[in-house]
């Protein structure tokens, strides 16, 4: 199984420096969660290859990409809400 690297430029290359300084222009943060989910983790593309291996290591890298993409959606902090409200009632 050979998977290359996910291609990158000078533009991701500074965009995810900026990002882990904390330093991050909003078009730099953009930039760096557009090549992380689209060629990084693969989403919106098919994750079928040759052999199942391979099919199955697309699938894990495009899982991560999904995981982070639904962050952004409003359902996620529903999600958590009810894990807290519980972790704190837990300790009262």
């Amino acid at each position: 199984m050979t998977i290359k690297p996910a291609a990158y430029d000078k533009e991701v290359l500074y965009a995810f420096r900026a990002l882990f300084d904390g330093k991050a222009n909003d078009g730099q943060q953009k930039r760096a969660m557009e090549w992380l989910l689209l060629n990084l983790c693969h989403i919106g593309m098919a994750s079928f290859s040759e052999t199942d291996r391979e099919t199955a290591f697309l699938e894990g890298e495009r899982s991560v990409g999904l995981q982070i993409a639904r962050l952004r959606e409003p359902e996620a902090l529903a999600l958590i809400t009810p894990r807290k409200a519980k972790a704190e009632a837990k300790n009262d």
